[in-house]
């Protein structure tokens, strides 16, 4: 029943291919290799598919292409034995489905010889079931070396915490992948060497893993040019600016240095902004230019100024930046009093202070305000704007 099944879907796919001939081309590939397996006798692929399914949460389509990496099998007991150590160390459906799907060896690994310690030792760094999930479905290769417990450690001495250690594996899934002695150890010490602190080479690690792993001329590299900006290894901004840094060209950084002078920022004032906020570096022409030209055409500010508080630049123009000058704007509007350096306070403040300050406090004043507030932040208003033009 099963492969009469398979094989109409065959068919099926056959006839939509003579019209989208560049569709279904891994799908009918798995399927010639199943309904081959199954008519030569050997049913390998038939009972994997069925158990992947079943068992690891898999669709039909992604057990039909995992199984071509278990086709040797003769019966699913020994995938069985790893899934339900798996799920006796915590791992759900939707783990062991990821797990599966990026590395299907694991399906074919040691439960209790290569499984079981390197869980294990994930444990006794102090992870908890959900952790070791988390960290095997991120690249569940990492059972397959053997000094688990020392990359651990020395990832955990590096980033002070295991919070620190899972927030980076979402970062660069690779992490414990890498070679200490060849990749990660000269960076570090580089790094340690041009004067940065152990908190804050945490923090670069957190932000940018891949960047202690890279080449030592081009981390040397990277160090000077963030130097060449007048920020030293001694301000808190340094490991910022090394991040905004990384990756960036030459020549991209020189249009966005450009740009920003177009909007009359001397060589002083624009130095001064990327020493307060060197995230505005990582940001695109096309944001740079829109906030810009939102603070200086639309709400009013100086350059100058702009350039005193760079954060401003960062914020999001459609949830923040626009729905709150619009609060301040109507507020004037009634003669309600908003307070000095009114537009720096309003965008820094939480969003459960903003309402409480800026609307539920004149809401005998301006009723309106809060659903008008809303309707901004969610976009209803832009939507109603543009259907009835």
């Amino acid at each position: 029943m099963w492969l009469a099944g398979q094989l109409r879907q065959l068919q099926a796919c056959r006839r939509c291919h003579l019209f989208f001939p560049h569709s279904g081309g891994a799908l009918l590939a798995s399927l010639r290799l199943v309904s081959s397996g199954e008519l030569s006798g050997g049913g390998a692929a038939h009972f994997m598919v069925d158990y992947l399914v079943d068992s690891c949460g898999l669709s039909t389509s992604e057990a039909l292409r995992v199984s071509l990496n278990l086709a040797h099998l003769k019966s699913p007991e020994k995938p069985a034995t790893v899934v339900r150590l798996l799920r006796e160390e915590g791992l759900e459906v939707a783990d062991i489905r990821c797990v599966v799907l990026k590395v299907p060896r694991v399906l074919l690994a040691g439960a209790e010889k290569t499984l079981r310690p390197k869980i294990g030792a994930l444990h006794g760094a102090g992870f908890s079931g959900r952790d070791v999930a988390q960290i095997l479905s991120a690249n569940p290769n990492i059972v397959f070396f053997r000094d688990v417990p020392r990359r651990v450690e020395f990832w955990k001495k590096a980033l002070g915490t295991n919070q620190n250690l899972l927030k980076t594996l979402k970062r660069d899934p690779r992490l414990l992948c890498y070679s200490l002695e060849n990749r990660v150890g000269p960076g570090l010490c580089l790094l340690r060497d041009l004067g940065i602190p152990e908190d804050r080479l945490a923090a670069l690690i957190v932000r940018r893993p891949r960047l202690v792993s890279g080449k030592p001329e081009r981390i040397r590299s990277l160090f000077e040019w963030v130097r060449s900006l007048g920020i030293t290894p001694d301000s808190r901004r340094f490991v910022e600016a090394l991040a905004s840094l990384d990756n960036l060209s030459r020549a991209t950084f020189d249009a966005k240095v450009e740009l920003l002078r177009s909007f009359g920022w001397t060589q002083q004032e624009l130095l001064s902004a990327i020493h307060r906020f060197p995230v505005i570096l990582r940001y695109s022409e096309k944001k740079i230019q829109a906030m810009m030209e939102f603070l200086l055409k639309v709400v009013g500010c100086d350059p100058s100024y702009v350039a005193r508080h760079p954060t401003l630049v960062g914020y999001s123009m459609e949830k923040r930046l626009m729905p709150r000058f619009f609060v301040l704007q109507s507020l004037r509007t009634k003669g309600i009093p908003t307070g000095g350096n009114c537009l720096l306070s309003a965008m820094l403040v939480s969003e459960e202070s903003f309402v409480e300050r800026y609307i539920l406090r004149h809401g005998e004043d301006a009723p309106e305000l809060l659903e008008a507030y809303r309707d901004l932040c969610s976009g209803k208003a832009k939507e109603a704007s543009a259907g009835g033009e």
